[in-house]
């Protein structure tokens, strides 16, 4: 059990097998998660459930929950009722399309820390963290789909990272009629998964996939948020 202080909330988590504990990307979008009162949401990747706990101590009224992971499904469910939200849980299968939302639903909020570690490749059969060797096939797919679930001011508030090339995903976000922006960042240390090699044959630091300072490499972790362009 890990209890974590998100803002003006005081959140405890259990994480057990393959569903970790929260992570610095996780905790850092947890923290921008705005006033949502009486919100529908979805959290996609849900994990333990932190985004969507939040989400509901915010003040969402209904939080959609998926995971390629039936057991984090069932973890987040259990650490929501652990916080005293699970009223409003609603866990969905996961199925053809990365946001499987019920017919004619639209959403105030997608919520969402998407795999994006570029990997050269994973030994691991779906393994949940790989998302191409440039780390962008969830990134892809979510933002592509974000405009068909979206209520005409809702929200799509994810993370993003300096290594899977956030220019590429504004211009995506862009030309689907999003209009995005960057709420908040920060630099984060290589931690020791991060294969820095693989990154420097993808154009490391020349493409400004990382950076260095005093020595060390540093990857910059964006908070991003893409709303319906208005019509002019």
């Amino acid at each position: 059990m890990h209890t974590y202080e998100i803002g003006k909330h005081r959140v405890a988590l259990a994480s057990r097998g393959e569903v970790h504990e929260a992570t610095p990307y996780s905790l850092f979008l947890a923290e921008h998660i705005p006033d949502m009162q009486g919100q529908t949401v979805v959290d996609l990747g849900t994990g333990s459930g932190v985004l969507g706990i939040v989400a509901r101590l915010q003040g969402a009224a209904r939080v959609y929950v998926l995971d390629i992971n039936p057991e984090a499904v069932v973890i987040a469910l259990e650490n929501a009722a652990r916080n005293g939200v699970q009223e409003g849980f609603v866990p969905l299968p996961t199925g053809s399309t990365m946001l499987p939302l019920p017919s004619g639903v639209a959403v105030d909020h997608i919520i969402c820390n998407p795999a994006q570690l570029p990997m050269r490749k994973s030994g691991k059969a779906g393994d949940p963290f790989f998302a191409g060797d440039d780390g962008r096939a969830m990134i892809e797919g979510l933002i592509r789909e974000t405009p068909a679930w979206l209520s005409p001011r809702g929200c799509l508030l994810m993370t993003h990272n300096s290594l899977t090339d956030l220019p590429k995903s504004i211009r995506l976000m862009e030309s689907l009629g999003l209009q995005p922006r960057v709420v908040a960042e920060r630099l984060l240390e290589f931690r020791p998964f991060v294969d820095r090699a693989w990154l420097d044959e993808l154009g490391g630091t020349k493409r400004g996939l990382y950076t260095i300072r005093d020595g060390r490499a540093y990857e910059i972790l964006y908070v991003v948020e893409a709303r319906i362009r208005a019509a002019q």
